[in-house]
């Protein structure tokens, strides 16, 4: 008996063991990450991607001379380890760092290729490449009036002009290389945020002997020359796309996840139901939960604590005609401003975004504060007082046209609006629908006095609000507004680089428009829903809409 006691103890401690060592096994053993692109990218080809699935594949595959911080989007090194600007604001110098090479990756023997040092003449070949017009990027028509030269390299017709001219015109492009590290950039006029412009649109840099001998298959596995994070494994083309981490980039000890596997799902709904079967880890990078989504799912014990909101770097706001009346006083429009709940039109209506106090979203770089006491709040005594101040208690308001483009919330939004402005200060507002086309050629050539509009960045910096969108001679100024002390802070913010005097002087731009002239109404500031199961440990894309997968791991 006690031979057999002993033996029995010595089987199940063996046993006991036995599981031990597999369970820690399984755990190490490192899996695929499981998300959705949503729909095959036209090109994965950085100056021509202009799909979000594209761009966030060629954040994963091409360096950019600076990258963002997620959650703040301050500028971070990236192939540059540093920069410099001239006194004048005009010259940014870029020193590249040493250690970024060109991997090319072989799936059939799954090798790894060194092929050379990334280098400044690289940059200078990416960036004539994103002007060059017989390629026709569309991002060459926003950033070509900041470059020196790139409006007449965009604007040339290679058909029309001497080879020899048409060479004079990229040796002309405010772009250098000073030597292999050093790359230099000369503006049109000062602007602070270049370093954001480089680090989200401007270039991701290419490697021209593959670019010009690969024809539209340079960007194929097998085929691609890489230099960041991940390698093209495989493009099953409408099905999905294998990234595969970049044991040769700089680095590639930090990166946890081995390989990406991106499903092309377009279906929202189908994208739900894949993620709560556990085929996908999160819904990002598309998609994400519908409104209706939300509250079916935050009531779900299963699935609420691993909700996840985070803002948008988009804004929608409504804005006054301020040439016609009664918006041309703008104590009519302090009191339209302070007699529309927000709250409540979030909360009913929107559920996917906060009430807006001003222009541009807090966490935007040089943004103001969310703790900031800016614009016009909530009050309708406040509200009334002001329109008895601009006389409207001895007349009557004028009726009222807001103007809409055809959506379902946005229609929702607008009489729910209507009705509270009817409520607090007796207004008569008609909501009118317009198709998209219809809607921008009327906001053109003839705003009404109310309509509903909506920014969404570009570039996560409060410039790219402020400066784009309300500056006088702006392209979206909609409002043809002209306000000489706006302009002259803006001015003032462009040319300043420390961050902290930025923020103050775009507080002072956002007040005067939000508050002291009541430009416009700021309604709310866009956030979106998403899921990621409780293992995968992530970052969130919260100011540029970039995904960085490298930083992810799963436990």
């Amino acid at each position: 008996m006690k031979f057999l006691r002993a033996f029995l103890f010595t089987l199940i401690l063996t046993y006991s063991l036995t599981l031990l060592s597999c369970r820690s096994t399984a755990q190490t053993i490192a899996r695929d990450l499981r998300l959705n692109l949503g729909l095959e990218p036209a090109t994965l080809d950085p100056a021509l991607a202009s799909d979000p699935g594209a761009q966030q594949i060629a954040r994963m595959l091409f360096l950019s001379l600076v990258d963002t911080d997620a959650a703040s989007a301050a500028p971070q090194p990236a192939l540059a380890a540093s920069w410099a600007v001239s006194a004048d604001g005009l010259i940014w110098e870029f020193k590249l760092r040493p250690d970024a090479v060109w991997v090319r990756y072989v799936p059939t023997t799954e090798r790894f290729e060194t092929k050379r040092a990334v280098n400044a003449h690289d940059v200078v070949y990416s960036v004539r490449r994103l002007f060059d017009p017989r390629l026709n990027s569309s991002f060459a028509p926003t950033f070509a009036p900041l470059i020196r030269g790139a409006e007449d390299l965009r604007g040339s017709d290679p058909q029309k002009i001497s080879a020899a001219d048409f060479e004079k015109l990229f040796l002309a492009l405010g772009v250098q290389a000073s030597d292999d590290s050093t790359v230099r950039f000369t503006l049109t006029r000062p602007a602070s945020d270049f370093p954001s412009i480089v680090s989200v649109w401007l270039v991701r840099v290419v490697p021209r002997e593959v670019v010009d001998a690969g024809g539209s298959a340079w960007t194929e596995p097998g085929a691609l020359w890489t230099n960041g994070p991940y390698v093209l494994e495989r493009w099953s083309h409408n099905r999905e796309i294998i990234l595969k981490k970049n044991p040769l980039w700089y680095a590639a000890e930090s990166v946890r996840i081995e390989r990406i596997r991106l499903a092309m799902i377009a279906d929202t709904a189908t994208a739900l139901d894949q993620f709560q079967n556990g085929n996908l880890d999160s819904l990002d990078p598309y998609g994400g939960l519908t409104p209706s989504d939300l509250d079916r799912l935050k009531d779900d014990p299963l699935f609420a604590k691993n909700l996840r909101l985070t803002p948008t770097g988009c804004t929608h706001y409504y804005g006054f005609n301020l040439n016609k009346p009664p918006f041309n006083d703008v104590l009519v429009r302090k009191a339209f401003t302070a007699a529309l709940d927000r709250e409540v039109i979030v909360s009913s209506q929107v559920k996917l975004g906060e009430p807006a106090r001003w222009f541009t979203r807090p966490g935007i770089l040089a943004s103001p504060e969310i703790s900031e006491t800016l614009g016009i709040a909530f009050n309708a005594p406040l509200a009334r007082d002001f329109l008895r101040q601009a006389g409207y208690d001895k007349k009557k308001l004028p009726p009222i046209t807001l103007a809409i483009n055809t959506n379902d919330t946005h229609e929702r939004i607008a009489e729910a609006a209507a009705q509270m402005w009817k409520t607090n200060l007796g207004a008569e507002i008609t909501v009118k629908s317009l198709d998209w086309k219809g809607y921008l050629q009327t906001l053109r050539e003839d705003p009404p006095q109310l309509y509903r509009l909506g920014w969404c960045a570009y570039v996560p910096d409060a410039s790219n609000f402020l400066e784009n969108v309300f500056r006088s001679n702006a392209p979206d100024n909609v409002a043809r507004w002209n306000h000489p002390p706006f302009d002259r802070l803006i001015e003032s913010a462009t040319r300043e680089t420390d961050v902290t005097r930025r923020r103050a002087l775009y507080r002072a731009a956002e007040k005067i428009i939000a508050e002291d002239n009541a430009v416009i109404l700021p309604l709310w500031w866009a956030e979106r829903a998403t899921l990621s199961r409780p293992e995968l440990k992530r970052t969130f894309a919260i100011t540029d809409g970039y995904e960085r997968f490298e930083t992810w791991r799963i436990e």
